[in-house]
């Protein structure tokens, strides 16, 4: 057995994948995933008998984990999986740990099925226990595995068909109840302008998250209006689905409502944006965040569009000449006027509505520009920032329609662009 073992990696380590058929090569893959199942459960078994005979403790380990982490190089998250495993369903799962080992499940089916049985009631009996076993066994080949882990989270419907539904119930309370106790969230300064976000989150809540994210970030939502070939961000057209979940993720975050943000000391929990009145009319250097993070004045000027940021602005001598409140945003029957005006996103071609728009000042607040509805139009955050960071346009024309000014590198002479919605269609001549 030893010899076997040890001959093992020199055989894989010849293997030369160029050499095989297409055939021998999807062969081969099937074969190496049961021989690596095969060996997991093998490990499963000696970690044990390792935390049986107490081999942690003789060897200076603060438990099995740490134990099979250093005897073996996993990493811990890895070495507590497979402890985890050896202590499901003691005594009893014989026939899927013989699958297991004869390589007819892979890691993650057998690790379904055992935790499945583990957590049926202490009252159900051998015979109900071997059933629920025997039923997972019997759907395993067929199913992907997180249909596998659908059908055992429901098993105890075929022990006891009519108390399930009550079952189920106290098994999804004691998990939900679990899973609040288990959320984290955490904010790591990665640099480069970065912040990474790790977390673990309960599936109802991160399924509410991604839903809202998954509108937000639908393809369809980034064809901007204009062709690809004449798109001032022909990438934007074709970014990868987590890079459009990102995105999504900044925009749900800037338009929560300030409504439902926790006070502390009597005032909302705020973020200023500290800008030097130069740097805010001359479009160049940086604002500072209340936290103490910088932010460009470009996007200083966006978010005093519309989010619920607080400009502060100040003279050479860091003292406060406005608080931007208020007066900074278009106030309720303003963003009524512009909804009904614009009817949503003024860019051609998008279909944003006006509830998810925010109302840019076409003449710019720091230039003098006033917070009214002729000096408003509604765009969505993917064109606003647009307008921000690039060097398109817009203004009002005469007959009340919102027009977007390329830059001369899309089009030369700058022709304004009107939403289709605002089309005037003439009568046909009799």
């Amino acid at each position: 057995m030893f010899e076997t073992l040890s001959q093992l990696p020199a055989s894989c380590g010849a293997v030369e994948p160029w050499q095989l058929s297409d055939g021998e090569v999807e062969v081969m893959t099937r074969e190496v995933q049961r021989a690596r199942a095969a060996l997991d459960a093998v490990t499963v078994r000696l970690a044990e008998a390792a935390e049986t005979r107490g081999l942690a403790r003789a060897g200076g380990h603060t438990s099995t984990t740490a134990w099979l982490a250093a005897t073996t190089g996993l990493g811990k998250r890895e070495a507590a999986a497979l402890v985890a495993l050896s202590r499901l369903a003691p005594g009893e799962c014989e026939r899927t740990r013989a699958a297991w080992a004869a390589g007819d499940l892979s890691t993650t089916q057998a690790g379904t099925i055992l935790r499945a049985v583990d957590q049926l009631p202490d009252w159900i009996d051998a015979d109900p226990r071997h059933a629920a076993e025997d039923v997972l066994l019997e759907h395993a080949p067929a199913l992907p595995a997180d249909d596998l882990r659908r059908l055992a989270n429901r098993i105890i419907e075929v022990i006891d068909p009519d108390g399930a539904d009550e079952i189920l119930g106290r098994q999804l309370e004691a998990q939900e109840r679990r899973a609040y106790d288990c959320t984290r969230l955490r904010f790591l300064i990665a640099g480069h302008g970065m912040t990474r976000i790790q977390g673990q989150l309960p599936d109802a809540q991160a399924q509410m998250l991604r839903t809202a994210l998954e509108g937000l970030a639908a393809p369809r939502r980034q064809r901007d209006g204009l062709p690809a070939d004449d798109h001032p961000h022909e990438a934007a057209t074709r970014r990868p689905a987590d890079q459009r979940l990102g995105h999504a993720f900044c925009e749900l975050i800037e338009h929560l409502p300030t409504g439902a943000v926790a006070t502390a000391g009597g005032l909302a929990a705020t973020v200023t944006v500290n800008i030097d009145l130069k740097n805010l009319t001359d479009r160049v250097a940086t604002a500072t965040l209340s936290t103490g993070d910088q932010m460009s004045a470009a996007q200083t000027r966006r978010f005093a569009c519309n989010a619920q940021l607080i400009p502060l602005v100040l003279d050479g001598s860091s003292r406060i000449l406005d608080h931007g409140l208020a007066k900074r945003l278009h106030d309720r029957y303003q963003r009524i006027a512009l909804a009904k005006r614009d009817g949503g996103c003024s860019w051609k071609g998008c279909d944003r509505p006006p509830a998810w728009c925010e109302a840019h000042h076409l003449t710019p607040f720091s230039q003098g520009g006033e917070t009214s509805v002729d000096n408003g139009a509604l765009f969505c955050f993917v064109h606003h920032h647009l307008l921000h960071d690039d060097d398109w346009s817009a203004r009002l024309a005469p007959d009340g329609v919102v027009e977007v000014i390329p830059p001369s590198r899309i089009d030369p002479q700058r022709r304004p662009l009107r939403h289709t919605r605002h089309l005037k269609l003439r009568p046909r001549a009799a």
